[in-house]
Formats: C-alpha cells, sequence, structure tokens
C-alpha cells in the first residue's frame, strides 16, 4: 500500500535510545510538538523552568539523533539565536525487538503511556472546571475494543491513521490546535 508518512527515525543503539529516554528530553520534545513553530532554547528553557544552557544542551542531544532540526537563525537583542524545530519523522524504538534494551524499551513505552493517560485525566477534570459539558463539542475521547480484522485490513487501518497525523503534525491553519494522542494496535494472541 503506498504511504504519505514520515521517515522512520530507528533509535537501536543504547546510546539513541538513553538519549531519547530522559524524561526532560520527552518534555522537551513534546513542548516543541505543541509549540507546532520553531524556537529557541531559551523560548524552551522558559516554558520548562530550566536554564538555556540546559535547555541547549538537551535539544543538541535529540539532534544528534535526529530528532531535532535546525530552522534559522535570527536577531534577537542583537544575539543570533538558533532556532529548532522537531525533526519531521516518527520515532520507532524498536518494540518488537527482543536484546538487552527490551526491557528498557518496555518501560519507556508504560511511562509514554502513562504520561498520556494522565494528562487526559487532567485535561477532562480541566474541562469539568470550567464547566465544558455541550455534547456538541468534541473535547477528547478514550476509544477501546476489539476490532476483526484480516492482516491486509489491519494494516491499511494502521497506515490510513498514521498518514492522517503525519499529514496534521504542524498547524495548517491559525485555527489549528494541538490534541495529543496515542495509538496502541496489536493482534490479540490470547
Amino acid at each position: 500500500m503506498e504511504s504519505i508518512t514520515k521517515p522512520i527515525v530507528r533509535l537501536e543503539s543504547e546510546t539513541q535510545l538513553r538519549i531519547y529516554m530522559l524524561p526532560l528530553r520527552q518534555k522537551i520534545l513534546r513542548t516543541l510538538h505543541i509549540l507546532g513553530t520553531p524556537a529557541t532554547a531559551k523560548r524552551i528553557a522558559d516554558m520548562l523552568s530550566l536554564s538555556p544552557s540546559s535547555a541547549r544542551h538537551h535539544l543538541l542531544r535529540l539532534r544528534e539523533i535526529g530528532l531535532v532540526e535546525h530552522d534559522h537563525f535570527e536577531m534577537v537583542n542583537g544575539i543570533r539565536a538558533e532556532y529548532l524545530r522537531p525533526a519531521d519523522v516518527t520515532v520507532s524504538i524498536g518494540t518488537n525487538t527482543i536484546d538487552a534494551l527490551s526491557e528498557d524499551r518496555e518501560a519507556l513505552t508504560a511511562a509514554m503511556l502513562a504520561g498520556v493517560g494522565q494528562r487526559f485525566q487532567g485535561a477532562l477534570a480541566d474541562q469539568r472546571e470550567r464547566g465544558i459539558v455541550d455534547p456538541s463539542v468534541f473535547c477528547g475521547d478514550f476509544l477501546g475494543g476489539i476490532a476483526h480484522l484480516s492482516q491486509e485490513d489491519a494494516q491499511k487501518f494502521y497506515w490510513m491513521v498514521r498518514d492522517f497525523l503525519d499529514t496534521h503534525a504542524t498547524p495548517r491553519s491559525d485555527s489549528d490546535t494541538a490534541w495529543e494522542f496515542a495509538l496502541i494496535m496489536y493482534e490479540v494472541n490470547k
């Protein structure tokens, strides 16, 4: 099946995984993606209560593994500031690889899923506090269940979702807002 999905960055070495797995770097990547526009290390530092040098260090480590890219330089208050953006890639940590790093991959996957779940619960609580109860306004949802699919249909669904998400990875208009998602799909063996 022809796909328009982004290139995949495969993090296979221990060094690559260690760079990616650091929770602070996960926050930095998430912040860059939410912004949807190139940012300086200073802006990221301010948003995450870090020193600019610390933010820059972590951004450069993420650039080493292909997850952050240079966008442009700009003069800001007489200083040449570098603007960085998240690379337009999909990250693969090799969850289907069995090796000495398997437990680390499983721990990262569990932490990432738990983080999305916690932020989703927080968003629901925020909606309740703000009194958003209009069922016609979509604010997020959780879907779970079993679908009976052929191997072909499972792949078709997977690539359809990936293509859709990849085409919406950056804002396309001023009215676009950031939506977080987590999709787990696997063949049930038991």
